[in-house]
Protein backbone atom coordinates (compact mmCIF):
# COMPACT_ATOMS: atom_id res chain seq x y z
CA UNK A 1 0.00 0.00 0.00
CA UNK A 2 1.12 3.87 -0.94
CA UNK A 3 1.15 6.00 1.87
CA UNK A 4 -0.22 9.54 1.56
CA UNK A 5 1.69 11.57 3.94
CA UNK A 6 1.53 15.65 4.22
CA UNK A 7 4.50 17.29 4.80
CA UNK A 8 3.98 20.69 6.48
CA UNK A 9 7.17 23.33 6.40
CA UNK A 10 6.72 26.74 7.77
CA UNK A 11 8.45 27.74 4.42
CA UNK A 12 9.16 26.87 1.37
CA UNK A 13 12.63 26.28 1.59
CA UNK A 14 11.82 23.83 3.88
CA UNK A 15 11.20 21.25 1.13
CA UNK A 16 14.41 19.63 1.06
CA UNK A 17 13.39 17.59 4.39
CA UNK A 18 10.91 15.63 1.77
CA UNK A 19 14.19 13.99 0.57
CA UNK A 20 14.76 12.72 3.49
CA UNK A 21 11.17 11.54 4.36
CA UNK A 22 11.51 9.61 0.85
CA UNK A 23 14.38 7.99 1.65
CA UNK A 24 13.72 7.17 5.27
CA UNK A 25 10.71 5.60 3.84
CA UNK A 26 12.48 3.81 1.42
CA UNK A 27 15.20 2.02 3.33
CA UNK A 28 12.37 0.73 5.45
CA UNK A 29 10.23 -0.78 2.90
CA UNK A 30 7.02 1.84 3.39
CA UNK A 31 5.96 2.98 -0.41
CA UNK A 32 4.89 6.81 0.24
CA UNK A 33 3.80 9.77 -1.70
CA UNK A 34 4.79 13.03 -0.18
CA UNK A 35 2.62 16.46 -0.37
CA UNK A 36 4.30 19.38 0.40
CA UNK A 37 1.54 22.34 -0.90
CA UNK A 38 2.64 25.80 -1.36
CA UNK A 39 1.25 27.38 1.71
CA UNK A 40 2.22 30.61 0.86
CA UNK A 41 -0.09 30.31 -1.51
CA UNK A 42 -2.96 30.23 0.78
CA UNK A 43 -4.96 33.43 2.19
CA UNK A 44 -3.16 35.87 4.35
CA UNK A 45 -5.70 34.35 6.90
CA UNK A 46 -4.74 30.74 6.62
CA UNK A 47 -0.95 30.96 7.15
CA UNK A 48 -0.52 31.84 9.98
CA UNK A 49 -0.59 28.72 11.83
CA UNK A 50 -0.78 24.62 11.65
CA UNK A 51 -4.01 24.46 12.42
CA UNK A 52 -5.65 27.22 9.56
CA UNK A 53 -3.17 25.45 6.95
CA UNK A 54 -4.74 22.06 7.60
CA UNK A 55 -7.71 23.11 8.03
CA UNK A 56 -6.97 24.82 4.27
CA UNK A 57 -5.81 21.74 2.81
CA UNK A 58 -8.95 19.58 4.43
CA UNK A 59 -11.52 21.76 2.82
CA UNK A 60 -9.54 21.18 -0.67
CA UNK A 61 -9.91 17.85 0.00
CA UNK A 62 -6.90 16.85 1.28
CA UNK A 63 -6.81 13.03 2.83
CA UNK A 64 -3.59 11.82 4.20
CA UNK A 65 -1.96 8.82 6.13
CA UNK A 66 0.48 10.67 8.29
CA UNK A 67 1.30 14.26 8.81
CA UNK A 68 4.50 15.91 9.32
CA UNK A 69 4.59 19.03 10.63
CA UNK A 70 8.38 20.92 10.81
CA UNK A 71 8.75 23.74 13.16
CA UNK A 72 12.24 25.11 14.87
CA UNK A 73 12.05 25.12 18.37
CA UNK A 74 13.28 28.17 18.76
CA UNK A 75 13.20 29.57 22.41
CA UNK A 76 10.27 27.22 23.35
CA UNK A 77 11.71 23.69 23.50
CA UNK A 78 10.57 20.84 21.73
CA UNK A 79 7.83 19.60 24.06
CA UNK A 80 5.87 22.53 23.78
CA UNK A 81 6.24 22.48 19.99
CA UNK A 82 4.86 18.73 20.01
CA UNK A 83 2.04 19.70 21.76
CA UNK A 84 0.60 23.13 19.62
CA UNK A 85 1.37 20.21 16.42
CA UNK A 86 -1.03 17.16 18.75
CA UNK A 87 -3.77 19.58 19.24
CA UNK A 88 -3.86 21.30 15.50
CA UNK A 89 -3.60 17.43 13.98
CA UNK A 90 -6.52 16.43 16.97
CA UNK A 91 -9.09 19.21 15.94
CA UNK A 92 -8.40 19.23 12.10
CA UNK A 93 -7.77 15.36 11.11
CA UNK A 94 -8.64 13.35 14.19
CA UNK A 95 -7.26 9.93 14.05
CA UNK A 96 -4.54 10.65 11.49
CA UNK A 97 -1.19 9.76 12.39
CA UNK A 98 1.03 12.66 13.31
CA UNK A 99 4.85 13.57 13.85
CA UNK A 100 6.89 17.17 14.72
CA UNK A 101 10.21 17.57 12.74
CA UNK A 102 11.95 20.17 15.44
CA UNK A 103 15.24 20.59 14.97
CA UNK A 104 16.47 22.35 18.15
CA UNK A 105 16.19 25.99 17.62
CA UNK A 106 16.66 26.72 14.07
CA UNK A 107 16.76 24.08 10.89
CA UNK A 108 20.01 25.83 9.90
CA UNK A 109 21.82 23.89 13.07
CA UNK A 110 21.53 20.87 10.66
CA UNK A 111 23.31 22.37 7.58
CA UNK A 112 26.49 23.84 9.29
CA UNK A 113 28.46 20.46 9.63
CA UNK A 114 29.21 19.30 5.83
CA UNK A 115 32.05 21.44 5.08
CA UNK A 116 32.13 19.96 1.57
CA UNK A 117 28.10 20.75 1.52
CA UNK A 118 28.78 24.22 2.52
CA UNK A 119 31.73 25.05 -0.05
CA UNK A 120 29.77 23.26 -3.35
CA UNK A 121 25.87 24.86 -2.74
CA UNK A 122 28.14 28.20 -1.85
CA UNK A 123 29.55 27.70 -5.66
CA UNK A 124 32.96 27.47 -4.54
CA UNK A 125 33.79 23.90 -4.37
CA UNK A 126 38.12 24.09 -4.41
CA UNK A 127 38.10 27.12 -1.61
CA UNK A 128 40.96 26.55 1.25
CA UNK A 129 39.07 29.41 3.68
CA UNK A 130 39.23 27.86 7.08
CA UNK A 131 35.64 28.56 7.66
CA UNK A 132 35.23 27.41 11.25
CA UNK A 133 32.16 25.09 11.36
CA UNK A 134 30.52 24.18 14.44
CA UNK A 135 30.74 20.47 15.98
CA UNK A 136 27.63 18.56 16.40
CA UNK A 137 28.10 18.54 20.11
CA UNK A 138 27.86 22.30 20.20
CA UNK A 139 25.53 22.87 17.25
CA UNK A 140 22.15 23.02 18.64
CA UNK A 141 23.35 25.67 21.12
CA UNK A 142 24.22 28.45 18.98
CA UNK A 143 22.24 31.37 19.68
CA UNK A 144 21.24 32.44 16.11
CA UNK A 145 21.96 29.72 13.58
CA UNK A 146 20.10 31.21 10.73
CA UNK A 147 22.81 34.43 10.96
CA UNK A 148 25.73 31.84 11.21
CA UNK A 149 25.03 29.75 7.97
CA UNK A 150 24.64 32.84 5.91
CA UNK A 151 27.69 34.05 7.19
CA UNK A 152 29.68 30.50 6.77
CA UNK A 153 28.23 30.68 3.11
CA UNK A 154 29.25 34.46 2.48
CA UNK A 155 32.77 33.24 3.39
CA UNK A 156 32.68 29.75 1.29
CA UNK A 157 31.36 31.83 -2.20
CA UNK A 158 34.83 33.81 -1.83
CA UNK A 159 32.59 36.12 -3.45
CA UNK A 160 33.09 40.12 -2.56
CA UNK A 161 30.95 43.57 -3.50
CA UNK A 162 27.85 43.40 -5.48
CA UNK A 163 28.37 39.54 -6.46
CA UNK A 164 28.22 38.92 -3.27
CA UNK A 165 25.19 41.43 -2.36
CA UNK A 166 23.63 39.41 -4.96
CA UNK A 167 24.82 36.25 -3.67
CA UNK A 168 23.40 36.71 -0.02
CA UNK A 169 19.78 37.19 -0.89
CA UNK A 170 19.98 33.76 -2.67
CA UNK A 171 19.98 32.76 0.95
CA UNK A 172 16.78 31.12 0.81
CA UNK A 173 17.45 28.93 -2.07
CA UNK A 174 21.46 28.02 -0.67
CA UNK A 175 19.33 26.53 2.48
CA UNK A 176 17.26 24.75 0.66
CA UNK A 177 19.85 23.18 -1.46
CA UNK A 178 21.86 22.26 1.76
CA UNK A 179 18.66 20.80 3.49
CA UNK A 180 18.18 18.75 -0.25
CA UNK A 181 21.91 17.28 0.56
CA UNK A 182 22.30 16.26 4.19
CA UNK A 183 24.21 13.37 4.34
CA UNK A 184 22.16 10.67 6.70
CA UNK A 185 25.75 9.08 7.68
CA UNK A 186 27.82 12.58 8.25
CA UNK A 187 28.38 14.87 11.21
CA UNK A 188 24.74 15.00 11.69
CA UNK A 189 24.36 11.61 13.37
CA UNK A 190 25.61 12.73 16.07
CA UNK A 191 23.19 15.64 16.35
CA UNK A 192 20.43 14.68 18.75
CA UNK A 193 17.38 16.51 17.64
CA UNK A 194 18.27 14.59 14.00
CA UNK A 195 18.36 11.11 15.55
CA UNK A 196 14.86 11.96 16.88
CA UNK A 197 13.79 12.83 13.50
CA UNK A 198 14.58 9.76 11.60
CA UNK A 199 13.04 7.33 15.07
CA UNK A 200 10.06 9.52 14.88
CA UNK A 201 9.19 9.08 11.50
CA UNK A 202 9.63 5.64 11.55
CA UNK A 203 7.29 5.02 14.23
CA UNK A 204 4.83 7.41 12.50
CA UNK A 205 4.90 5.31 9.40
CA UNK A 206 4.78 2.23 10.95
CA UNK A 207 1.72 3.61 12.65
CA UNK A 208 -0.04 4.58 9.35
CA UNK A 209 0.52 1.08 7.74
CA UNK A 210 -0.81 -0.50 11.02
CA UNK A 211 -3.92 1.59 10.56
CA UNK A 212 -4.43 1.60 6.80
CA UNK A 213 -3.94 -2.17 6.70
CA UNK A 214 -6.15 -2.63 10.04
Amino acid sequence: MILRVLFLGEGSSDGGITTHIRRIATEYGFRVVVTDPLTERFPQSRQRTVRSKLETIKEIGGVYELVIVHRDADGDGRERRLHEIRQAVEAVMPDTPFMGAIPIRMTEAWLMLDERNIRQVAGNPNGRMDLGLPKPASVERIPDPKAMLAEKLALASGLSGRRLDKFKKRFPEHRRQLLDRIDPLGPICEVSSWRSFNEDLLAGLSQAAGLSSG
